[in-house]
């Protein structure tokens, strides 16, 4: 069955609603930009970061709660109004995908300047307006396996990491781990049942190593994904399970990432045909 522009429609509303279900987690975390305010930011050796940073905007928002509150409103508003837009006409949709980028790239890079999270963990909000950029059916196809292929390739990488830096063959590295990852909560929370529940980790280091080596095989199943998509929905569930783990036993949350679930859910349509595709144009 090929991709129809109805279930374009179904992942445009897909995304959005992921988008405002975590934005009310991160408002109930305090992750708001008004919410961290940031007084301090970190250097990032890369271009892009370079660009941004030139502009001396990350450094504008420092103690200013007006600019953070209105940058906050920008960003979260984005996918709203690309929705009500897509909704009116698609080509003018196509615009504001493009205000959506730059918006997402700006607010983005400035956010994980400050002492916040990763930039890794937002790569779906910077990679998917190219996915609402597209008028062209067939467009918004390719550019939706493009999407599927990074994300297997964002976990198949990982493991082979693991590989590469020779920590598959540490039988002591996921207790190091849990000891990094932790060491700051085992400081200021020492008689806590969590506290109790690492220490036990670190202690037994063939258990721990165990799962690690089961991270790296979830990991590495994504690869299957490379050579057939018959497996796609086994592969949500995969990425599922890795981000339920990775919360409970390392405390990081890459919740940001589920809208790359969607290019796996929707993998099965087959490419649209070019009449089908001139017929979503026009309308």
């Amino acid at each position: 069955m090929p991709l129809t522009e109805h279930h374009r429609r179904q992942i445009i509303y897909a995304y959005c609603i992921l988008f405002y279900l975590l934005m009310i987690l991160k408002f109930w975390y305090g992750l708001f930009l008004f919410q961290v305010k940031p007084f301090l930011f970190n250097n990032r050796f890369d271009l892009l970061t370079w660009v941004v940073m030139k502009t001396g905007l990350h450094q504008r928002l420092l103690d200013n709660p007006s600019g953070w509150i209105a940058f906050d409103i920008v960003f979260y508003s984005m996918p709203l109004l690309y929705l009500l837009a897509y909704v009116a006409s698609k080509r003018s949709a196509n615009m504001v995908a493009i205000v959506m980028a730059v918006v997402n790239y700006l607010y983005i890079q400035c956010y994980t300047l400050y002492p916040t999270t990763s930039i890794e963990g937002f790569i779906a909000w910077l990679l998917f307006p190219f996915l609402f950029m597209c008028i062209n059916l067939k467009n918004f196809y390719f550019i939706l396996h493009a999407l599927r292929y990074f994300f297997l390739f964002f976990f198949a990488s990982a493991a082979i990491w693991k590989f590469v830096q020779g920590g598959i063959f540490n039988i002591d590295q996921m207790s190091g781990i849990f000891l990094f990852q932790h060491k700051e909560y085992l400081i200021s929370s020492p008689n806590s049942w969590y506290t109790s529940f690492i220490y036990w980790w670190v202690a037994h280091t063939h258990v721990s190593y165990l799962l690690y080596f089961a991270a790296t095989l979830l990991e590495l199943t994504f690869v299957i994904g490379f050579f057939t998509r018959k497996y796609d929905r086994l592969l949500v569930f995969a990425a599922i399970l890795f981000l339920v783990t990775d919360v409970f036993f390392m405390r990081i949350h890459y919740w940001d990432i589920t809208p790359f679930l969607l290019t796996l859910l929707f993998s099965k349509y087959s490419e649209p045909s070019l009449s089908m595709n001139k017929r979503e144009l026009v309308m």
